[in-house]
């Protein structure tokens, strides 16, 4: 079995059992209505998913690998900051969210570990 599809399977596993844990760990406070407790969980599971799909794309490493892993990167710079910067004003004293600072580093985690690789996989597509 080549490397490519031993990483492959090796995220395919660990997505789906993350998916599952966090399905399973969140799907309470989701029916109440809170914040998840456990949500980075669940997008680490998405995460290993989408590096499955990836996989093939990113490790050969060779210059387009390179080039989508760089152009992602830039762009998720800028989705960090266009992130902070809404967090920071719907959570202000005139906002309309009330979470705590643990929730906003969650949210943070989460939207930085699902763009990362969904930003690879729109430029794997284009290149």
């Amino acid at each position: 079995m080549s490397e490519t599809k031993k990483n492959q399977m090796m995220f395919l596993s660990s997505g789906i059992l993350g998916i599952g844990m966090g399905i399973y760990l969140n799907y309470r406070d989701i029916l109440n209505g809170d914040f998840p407790d456990f949500i980075m969980l669940l997008a680490m599971g998405l995460n290993q998913l989408m590096l499955a799909y990836l996989s093939p794309h990113i490790f050969p490493k060779d210059d387009r690998s390179k080039k989508i892993i760089g152009k992602a990167m830039t762009i998720n710079y800028f989705v960090l900051f266009g992130t902070l910067t809404i967090l920071i004003l719907l959570t202000s004293s005139f906002g309309p969210l009330l979470i705590n600072s643990t929730q906003v580093l969650s949210i943070i985690f989460c939207i930085m570990v699902l763009t990362i690789p969904g930003t690879m996989i729109i430029y794997s597509k284009l290149m």
